[in-house]
């Protein structure tokens, strides 16, 4: 009676999780500059589902003496409810924040090293539906408002759990 009930509640479990439809999703993130081993960051992101196609994330990273908030539009080629597997294009903007340490221990922000980028990215996902998690993969350029200079070279990797 008891391998029913189980096996019941897991059946239903399954038929809900492909029937749902989950807009937001969060997780881990990070972004590797391929050509230097020091740009590297890591931090938390977010993400709404506008609709089928069309999405807006949100970013917290950062390493030491440093950190950067985010925001990106995306857009997927695929139909979200058709298929798993995704191509997507992004456009966004980020703010980068540099902390100096002075002998005393104590960090105080660099005025000179607040930078202002604009990012394009192209980048596949696939998504894990029996168990809402989604792994994804971009390419990302960057161009830098204050010293006006493009950074070609970011690989962005991710993870989401996706809910509600």
């Amino acid at each position: 009676m008891k391998k029913i009930i189980l096996g019941a509640f897991a059946v239903l479990f399954a038929i809900s999780s492909h029937a749902q439809e989950y807009k937001w999703g969060f997780g881990f993130y990070g972004d590797i500059q391929a050509s230097s081993n020091a740009k590297h960051t890591f931090g938390m992101q977010g993400k709404y589902d506008l609709d089928n196609h069309s999405a807006l994330q949100a970013q917290v990273f950062g390493r030491t003496n440093y950190v950067g908030i985010g925001a990106d539009y995306l857009y997927s080629f695929m139909n979200k409810k058709k298929s798993d597997f995704n191509v997507f294009l992004g456009v966004g903007v980020e703010e980068n924040f540099y902390w100096d340490t002075e002998d005393d221990g104590i960090l105080r922000p660099e005025p000179q090293a607040s930078y202002f980028n604009g990012a394009g990215q192209v980048g596949l996902s696939y998504y894990f539906r029996p168990v809402r998690l989604s792994l994804y993969g971009a390419y990302k350029v960057k161009y830098d408002f204050n010293n006006d200079e493009v950074a070609p070279n970011f690989i962005s990797l991710g993870v989401r759990y996706h809910l509600w």
